[in-house]
């Protein structure tokens, strides 16, 4: 049944594996609620996937190397979720951009952070930029990025993406499973991808324009 249309994410067209995820101090009803409205969360196509995401304009280069990092980031940047504060003509933010690959599953391959921002013509851009690459695969990755295109009077979002390397999609398994005189034909047709990246991306780190 799962490989026919369906509703939400019970039909060959959903991922039922989605997952959300908060960074709270305490795993308490309190401080989940304070994470969900500081925004520092984050979500994932399935894998459990840890992401960390920070911006500021005194992150030191040198924090991937660092044993307190998270601790670090917090003094002198923000999260994600967080608000970039103003700039002067002459800063750069810095990107604190981090990942640790699920325990049970495959090895991270990239960091991307992802940049958007509305033109003066109100057309909306994004620019993928791909930060830290594993080919073979990593436990972790870090990274701390400095965006040199940077404008202080353009207003700009940014994210964290962090990706694995291709494997099956969900639906190849069903099929798998199914004798093959017995498969659907959505299982041989070629109208769903027989591969995908899983990710997790977090929530944005916003700066408003000066």
């Amino acid at each position: 049944e799962r490989l026919q249309p369906g509703l939400l994410t019970s039909g060959i067209d959903g991922n039922p594996g989605g997952l959300a995820g908060v960074w709270a101090r305490e795993n308490t009803r309190d401080e989940i609620f304070d994470a969900m409205l500081r925004k520092e969360v984050f979500g994932t196509s399935g894998p459990r996937i840890r992401p960390r995401f920070f911006a500021g304009w005194e992150l030191d280069a040198g924090l991937c190397d660092a044993s307190d990092m998270v601790s670090q980031a917090y003094a002198t940047g923000v999260p994600m979720g967080g608000d970039l504060s103003a700039a002067t003509i002459s800063d750069k933010p810095s990107f604190l951009a981090y990942a640790a690959k699920d325990p049970e599953g495959l090895k991270l391959q990239e960091l991307q952070l992802i940049k958007g921002w509305i033109d003066a013509e109100g057309k909306m851009n994004t620019q993928v930029l791909p930060i830290a690459t594993a080919e073979a695969g990593a436990d972790s990755l870090c990274k701390v990025y400095t965006d040199q295109g940077f404008d202080p009077t353009q207003s700009a979002y940014y994210y964290l993406r962090a990706v694995e390397p291709r494997s099956p999609r969900w639906h190849t398994y069903d099929c798998d499973a199914i004798a093959e005189a017995e498969r659907p034909d959505v299982c041989t047709n070629g109208a769903y991808p027989g591969s995908i990246r899983e990710m997790a991306w977090t929530s944005p780190i916003w700066y408003q324009g000066r």
